[in-house]
């Protein structure tokens, strides 16, 4: 899937030609997101994205539909332990394509409204500093393989307090 946006500068009195050369252009590609686990009602969304302006941007939220919350996240070693962190923003230099992938940047989300099965799609929309919003499809792809090697478990302290479910202490998930 190959989404383009371009962001041009509005038309307001006293706007000028500088303000049109930082309009952003942002590319997101091969968006994705995990099938969820049984009753578990979290999972992970993926992409590429790549800033063709002149100028820094960054993401700074997501939102979707079919989720209670969608977050931007990371993942850290701590004592050697992976643990999932809560980010504020995604920043995204200019010329440079960012891949969010499991073990590293993704998307959280929270509350799905119903399970996530392969061959689904996912609306997400993506909130970027420069560029604005930007409308994309995720497809759901099974847990395991539905990346691009990069699979891994961790512990289930995320470091932020979020309420991942009864059903979710005794499973491993992907993302």
């Amino acid at each position: 899937m190959r989404i383009s946006l371009v962001a041009a500068a509005a038309l307001v009195g006293g706007m000028t030609g500088l303000a049109i050369a930082q309009a952003q252009e942002v590319d997101v590609h091969d968006v994705w997101a995990r099938a969820s686990i049984g009753q578990v009602k979290n999972s992970a969304a993926y992409f590429s994205v790549t800033n063709r302006g002149e100028v820094p941007d960054r993401l700074v939220s997501v939102e979707s539909s079919a989720v209670e919350r969608a977050e931007l996240h990371d993942h850290i070693m701590e004592d050697d332990v992976a643990r999932m962190v809560e980010v504020e923003t995604i920043d995204l230099d200019a010329g440079e394509t960012l891949t969010l992938e499991p073990g590293g940047l993704h998307i959280m989300l929270f509350g799905l409204s119903e399970p996530l099965a392969p061959g689904d799609s996912l609306p997400l929309t993506l909130h970027f500093e420069q560029a604005g919003s930007l409308e994309v499809e995720a497809d759901v792809r099974p847990l395991r393989g539905g990346g691009h090697g990069h699979d891994h478990d961790h512990g289930h302290n995320h470091g932020h307090g979020h309420d991942h479910g009864d059903h979710h202490e005794d499973q491993h998930h992907d993302h």
